[in-house]
């Protein structure tokens, strides 16, 4: 590990929030952030990807686990912000996390939660019992 660097812990949803929350002040179009734990939660990077000037956020899903694959990580947690104001999940989101989820499963690769960020609020698909 590079000397000064601080070991970061993504082990709950406030503390995937703390992360993500900064990254999507302001925004006006949808981004979606990916960060990669190792198999002690520990973040090893996160990788934005920013949507359209239409407002459509491509879900990558390939380049999502070759990441993964790149980085030796265990785990993901995603997040993405709906400039709408309002953080409930499409059908589209919830379908995309799980067939995200049940392509990394069988690579051990955990898909630990998805976070929605919306109108100062932010819903966790984990603790809504949708992963």
């Amino acid at each position: 590990m590079e000397r000064g660097r601080r070991v970061r812990i993504i082990d709950s949803p406030q503390a995937a929030s703390d992360l993500f929350a900064p990254l999507f002040a302001g925004l006006r179009r949808e981004r979606l952030c990916v960060a990669y734990l190792n198999a002690t939660s520990v973040l090893l990077d996160v990788r934005i990807h920013d949507g359209t000037e239409k407002g459509a956020i491509d879900f990558p899903v390939r380049a999502i686990i070759a990441d993964a694959f790149a980085l030796d990580s265990a785990a993901l947690v995603l997040a993405h912000n709906h400039p709408s104001g309002d953080p409930a999940p499409t059908d589209s989101d919830i379908e995309t996390t799980r067939l995200l989820a049940r392509t990394a499963r069988p690579l051990d690769i955990a898909v630990r939660d998805h976070l929605i960020f919306g109108g100062g609020r932010v819903l966790s698909f984990r603790e809504r019992g949708l992963l």
